[in-house]
């Protein structure tokens, strides 16, 4: 089987192969990477195939047959560039489920917003906009984790990283031309610096910022709203589950919009709240209580500059 550009596919389904390869793989300057996985009822994507390929060979790495991801790991921390395109959830699953990231990435789709060429260009656009070639996009939704794996899975998932290479070697030399690299250069840097402080508990701690309308809250409003985000995040990793399932944005600021003038907030506080899922109080309301009758809630500092306000009409500037 190869890809539509003549790459010969590889299905990795041995650890003993797969650590050879990384073997083999440690002599590159650059590698392609992209990954297939599963999100639809979980907080962390789970991995289903990972997707390797060097200028001849793609090769598609099973996951559930690796046990040991080790001499992976070390072969992404060598002076290797990682071609990649859009690279924030493939380098969040990296990090959440095999515990490894790249140390140097070149990201397709960043690149193009570099030139010009588009904003969030689709892997399928650029590869048509710079190489001429068609990709379908038949398996967006395919189960990654049924096996065995089809021969359309297969042909999707290697068309999905054998361009890359091309793709960047057509646009390092744009980027280079219009003297833009360094910039590109140091936002890739700062990507892979992102995802990993994803994770990074203290920036859970400013998901509040994240809601859309946290600026019509005062702050005590908003030192309610910031604690019960951080709950938010604790809660989903712990059940891995959606955020969206513990509880959604408008619940938590209609939780932090309460008023109350006695100085305790009681259950009946929570039932004035129509919520999303009606059962958020049985699940909940006794640890929502908790948060917001602690006495340290008032002395939180909060930063109204890292909120979201609205732009103004362009009107009123001039």
């Amino acid at each position: 089987m190869i890809t539509g550009n003549g790459s010969h596919i590889h299905l990795i389904e041995a650890q003993q192969e797969f650590e050879e390869l990384c073997s083999k793989w440690r002599s590159e300057k650059f590698l392609a990477i992209d990954t297939e996985f599963i999100r639809t009822n979980t907080f962390y994507p789970k991995l289903g195939l990972l997707q390797i390929a060097d200028t001849n060979n793609c090769y598609l790495i099973d996951p559930l047959c690796i046990s040991e991801w080790s001499p992976f790991a070390q072969l992404l921390n060598l002076d290797i560039e990682f071609c990649i395109h859009s690279c924030s959830e493939d380098l969040n699953l990296l990090h959440t489920s095999i515990s490894v990231m790249p140390r140097e990435i070149f990201d397709s789709q960043l690149a193009a917003a570099f030139l010009g060429l588009g904003y969030s260009l689709s892997y399928q656009g650029l590869v048509k906009l710079l190489l001429g070639e068609e990709i379908p996009k038949d398996e967006t939704r395919s189960d990654w984790l049924k096996r065995p794996l089809t021969d359309t899975q297969l042909q999707y998932a290697a068309n999905d990283v054998s361009y890359l290479l091309a793709l960047r070697e057509a646009l390092w030399e744009q980027l280079k031309s219009k003297d833009v690299l360094q910039w590109f250069e140091e936002e890739c840097v700062s990507q892979t610096n992102l995802a990993t402080e994803i994770e990074n508990e203290e920036s859970w701690k400013i998901s509040y910022t994240m809601i859309s309308n946290a600026w019509k809250l005062d702050d005590g409003s908003l030192s309610r709203l910031r604690e019960i985000c951080y709950w938010r995040e604790l809660k989903a990793r712990e059940k891995n589950k959606p955020k969206n399932w513990i509880a959604k944005d408008n619940d938590l600021f209609n939780i932090a919009s309460i008023k109350q003038d006695l100085g305790t907030f009681s259950s009946a506080d929570l039932e004035s709240i129509t919520f999303s899922d009606r059962r958020f109080i049985g699940r909940y309301g006794d640890e929502i209580l908790n948060l917001l009758n602690n006495p340290s809630m008032q002395q939180i500092c909060i930063d109204r500059s890292l909120l979201n306000f609205p732009l103004r009409p362009a009107y009123e500037n001039n």
